[in-house]
């Protein structure tokens, strides 16, 4: 037997309707509100008279990662009758999995509401009205702040690795120099020139000569 939700998201699959061939942004609409998709449309021409496409509708407790990949959204909107039961461990993993701009709808502002939507990846909380008015413009804004955000992550994520393999670099060098009685540079060199004739990364090889040091300590 079909649950409530489950009706409305299938009527919703049938009314979808082509857009214009002007289409600016793609919209994945999570939704279990029955007349979700006409408020969404009908507040969907951007500039230029270009139109917000919405490409896919899901339920709240579909899987939003499958429904992504099949229709390759530019962003999510999510607009549910009760945010308080919306499943955002499904957004968390999407999150995790492939990451997409979500904008979320509703007009709870309570806090614990709105924390639970920021850990799970939403990239804008709006009031329902406030939200459909200006769709085009603030999905927009959803997209540039998801963008933004994951540049911020990317460049930290590079520094990480820099410094991580800084460290390990470092540890390996100073084996080496015990070991074979060498200067700091010397010891940098070696492992510099060990990384060149096997063709990998010094981090690589300074991993080894840590792990060949700890096998030998285990076996002693």
């Amino acid at each position: 037997m079909r649950s409530a939700g489950q009706n409305i998201c299938r009527r919703l699959t049938q009314t979808t309707t082509m857009a214009s061939k002007k289409t600016t942004m793609r919209v994945m609409l999570v939704t279990d509100i029955p007349d979700a998709l006409e408020a969404i449309m009908a507040h969907a021409k951007g500039s230029g008279g270009a139109m917000h496409e919405v490409v896919a509708l899901a339920a709240p407790n579909d899987p939003l990662a499958d429904k992504a990949r099949d229709s390759s959204p530019d962003v999510i909107v999510v607009h549910v009758a009760k945010p308080e039961e919306y499943p955002f461990a499904e957004l968390k993993s999407l999150s995790e999995s492939a990451p997409l701009p979500v904008m979320f709808l509703a007009d709870d502002a309570r806090p614990e509401i709105m924390a639970q939507a920021s850990h799970a990846g939403v990239n804008a909380y709006l009031p329902v009205d406030a939200g459909l008015k200006a769709f085009p413009t603030l999905a927009e804004w959803t997209r540039a702040q998801f963008l933004t955000i994951r540049e911020l992550k990317k460049r930290l994520k590079e520094k990480e690795d820099k410094l991580a393999d800084r460290i390990t670099i470092e540890r390996a060098k100073g084996i080496v120099m015990k070991l074979r009685s060498l200067e700091e540079d010397a010891a940098y060199h070696e492992i510099r020139k060990l990384a060149m004739k096997r063709s990998q990364p010094m981090r690589v090889v300074a991993e080894q000569i840590i792990d060949t040091e700890n096998l030998v300590m285990c076996k002693g």
